[in-house]
Parts: structure tokens; C-alpha cells; sequence
């Protein structure tokens, strides 16, 4: 999975056309979403106990839902707007393995100038992730390609101010 996570972050397009038949990195991409929700909480959450399971549980959720979110954006705005035809299931799947784009966060903890320096790392390069999910799965170029990724982006930014 480590590999996986390596080639996700460099933008490898054949990675994320080989998640295309892999139903087996499902599994793996839910992990990658769960990972990329959970550790940026881990030096948020004061107790151990009751209250920092559910704490990490609502992170978990949160998480997922966010990823549901860009991937119905990403997928909607493919096949609604550009008419073109895909498995949202495999959608799900890169964008969970996109999710790796969020790692910055983790490294910078608490809100503050650095942290608003990761957030923008993190849009820029979850933005060319979306991209890369665009062209590997529906085959889009320029500019189709960065509206569908807007259109994630979009999403993610909604999934925040919902959860």
C-alpha cells in the first residue's frame, strides 16, 4: 500500500488507470481516506477515552463523506456536463487514493501561517490529483480536465463547510 501511496502522490497516471479493474484497491483507497481523516486529529484529540473514540470516529466519518462528496462532484460533472461515461466505484477509488494530498496538513498540526501554507499545498496539489483521476478515467484533456478537478475541489470545499 505504501507503494501505492508513493505512486498516488507522484500523479502517476498509469496508477490511477490501473485502480480503473482493481477492485481489490477499494479496500486500500478507504484506508487512504481513513488515514488522511484521522491524522490530522491526533494531536487535537485532549483525552483518551470515551471522548477521543468519538472524536475519531466523527473524524472517520467525516472523512468519507468528504470523499464521497468530491467523487460525486467528479463524476457528475463527467458524465452530466461532458457526457462522458464511467464507474463511479472506480471513481471513488482514485479519488481515495488521491486523498494522499493531504498529508501537509498532518505535518503542520494547529492553524497558523504555516499551517495556511500546507492548506495551500494541499488545494494545489489535491486540485492536479483531480486532474489526473479526469484524464486517467474519462480521458480528458485541457481544460475539461481542470473544470471536473474545480468541480471536485468544489465539493471538497462544500464537504468541510457541511462536516
Amino acid at each position: 500500500m505504501l507503494s501505492q501511496m508513493i505512486r498516488a502522490g507522484r500523479l502517476d497516471r498509469s496508477f490511477y488507470e490501473s485502480l480503473l479493474f482493481d477492485n481489490y484497491a477499494t479496500g486500500n483507497a478507504v484506508v487512504m481516506i481513513i488515514i488522511a481523516g484521522l491524522l490530522p486529529q491526533v494531536g487535537r484529540i485532549p483525552q483518551v477515552g470515551a471522548f477521543s473514540l468519538v472524536a475519531a470516529a466523527f473524524a472517520v466519518l467525516a472523512s468519507i463523506l468528504r470523499a464521497g462528496l468530491v467523487t460525486a462532484a467528479v463524476w457528475a460533472a463527467s458524465v452530466y456536463i461532458f457526457k462522458r461515461h464511467g464507474n463511479p466505484r472506480a471513481t471513488f477509488r482514485m479519488v481515495g487514493f488521491a486523498n494522499v494530498a493531504f498529508f501537509p496538513l498532518v505535518l503542520t498540526g494547529r492553524p497558523g501561517p504555516l499551517w495556511l501554507v500546507a492548506l495551500l499545498i494541499t488545494a494545489v496539489w489535491f486540485f492536479l490529483a483531480l486532474r489526473t483521476v479526469a484524464r486517467a478515467q474519462f480521458e480528458f484533456d485541457h481544460p475539461e480536465n481542470s473544470f471536473v478537478a474545480a468541480t471536485g475541489l468544489l465539493g471538497w470545499y462544500l464537504s468541510i463547510i457541511l462536516f
